[in-house]
């Protein structure tokens, strides 16, 4: 992947742990982050060099969001050291990782193989109980490959946020992508769609789509008339094809859990009676600052609203000046070059769909390492805007 011999030796055991994390066997995969721990904290140096702002709003968030946790440590003693620091950890990882793989194509396919791994859990579980009891089953929970232990089909699904974006990828990566890549990328979207199709998850439906959107939109602002052109072109052909003879039975086998769930509009137009609670959690924000008992009304499902519940009105700010910056640091590097189109792309539609995700579930409680993968990203980005920047000032300094 890079022509310096010392590459491996440099990052190799910082992504082979990130990647342990990010499989999570028999649900150790915390002892992965906490040798990531060790690996950053024992550079001193490297921390003070890469404190930023992001950084700053975000280890402030942990501590006062693990300080909170400590007076109801309902998940462990443990929970509190990774609450305060596997977040900021995580986050110079990324940092510390990207200037090592300096080209923005070798930076897309670690991130894509780490989503990739992140969903392998999913992919496992779901497709073990698939050929168990194929897709008419009772119930939408799933044992966990790992542990055996049920899991609900919201927090299942998550797995495959990343595998739900491919579609969006091939489109902008249509002419950068080798075809054994598309092929391989392509069998895995299909075999997690039929994953989702079992645990009938309408988000993650909806991330397809979202995918394809962001991708066609980005494509339309980044090339020349003609290739925009031949781009809607293809899509209404497609789309018209699609119309015409793509007949979808919603009362089929495969379809029996994401049908039923689809039909129920009810369910739907409420984001699955997620909207009441928003609005509750939007109203105890002034009337209950320092946090309220899950009891109440159960999970917001929404981390913003869900750290404020937990952690107070302060960790629902800090959280959000966090959520904010990362916004803007993305706006920034998709801006920085426009010639990496594939690489921008992908920062783009991974950010979005796991905001689209966080949005929609307690993740610091039921997807805390999806949360902790999107602090990764943000370090990988920060780091990359700084390698840009450079190139630029060199560049200018040169002419």
């Amino acid at each position: 992947m890079n022509n310096n011999p010392n590459y491996i030796k440099k990052i190799g055991v910082h992504i082979f742990l990130l990647m342990l994390y990010l499989i999570n066997p028999f649900d150790k995969g915390f002892l992965a982050g906490y040798l990531i721990i060790l690996l950053i904290y024992i550079n001193p140096k490297f921390i003070l060099k890469n404190i930023d702002s992001t950084f700053f709003s975000l280890i402030l968030f942990s501590l006062v969001y693990a300080g909170f946790y400590l007076f109801d440590m309902k998940q462990g003693v443990q929970w509190l050291l990774i609450y305060a620091l596997f977040p900021s950890s995580i986050y110079l990882l990324g940092k510390k990782v990207t200037p090592y793989i300096k080209k923005p194509m070798h930076l897309f396919y670690i991130i894509f193989t780490l989503g990739f791994l992140y969903s392998l859990t999913g992919l496992i579980s779901v497709g073990f109980n698939l050929l168990e009891g194929g897709f008419v089953q009772l119930g939408r929970s799933i044992p966990d490959f790992w542990t055996g232990k049920e899991k609900l089909a919201t927090a299942m699904g998550a797995f495959f946020i990343f595998n739900m974006a491919i579609p969006g990828l091939l489109i902008v990566g249509k002419k950068k992508l080798p075809l054994f890549f598309k092929l391989v990328t392509f069998g895995i979207f299909i075999a997690s769609l039929l994953c989702v199709f079992r645990l009938g998850s309408r988000t993650q439906i909806s991330l397809v789509v979202l995918s394809i959107l962001i991708a066609i939109v980005y494509l339309l602002k980044s090339q020349n008339t003609i290739s925009n052109i031949k781009l809607l072109l293809g899509i209404v052909t497609i789309t018209l094809l699609a119309y015409n003879y793509l007949s979808i039975d919603l009362d089929a086998d495969y379809l029996s859990s994401l049908g039923e769930r689809l039909q129920s509009s009810d369910n739907a137009s409420s984001a699955g009676g997620r909207t009441q609670r928003w609005e509750k959690s939007i109203i105890n924000l002034y009337k209950k600052p320092l946090g309220w008992d899950v009891r109440e009304f159960g999970y917001s499902h929404n981390m913003w609203f869900d750290a404020a519940r937990n952690g107070s009105i302060i960790s629902f700010i800090l959280l959000l000046i966090f959520s904010i910056q990362s916004f803007k640091n993305i706006k920034q590097a998709i801006n920085l070059n426009k010639q990496n189109t594939l690489f921008n792309a992908t920062i783009l539609i991974y950010n979005i769909v796991i905001f689209s995700q966080l949005f929609v579930e307690p993740a610091l409680e039921s997807l805390f390492i999806l949360f902790a993968f999107f602090c990764f990203i943000q370090g990988v980005i920060n780091a990359y805007i700084t390698l840009e920047e450079k190139k630029k000032l060199t560049s200018n300094i040169n002419i």
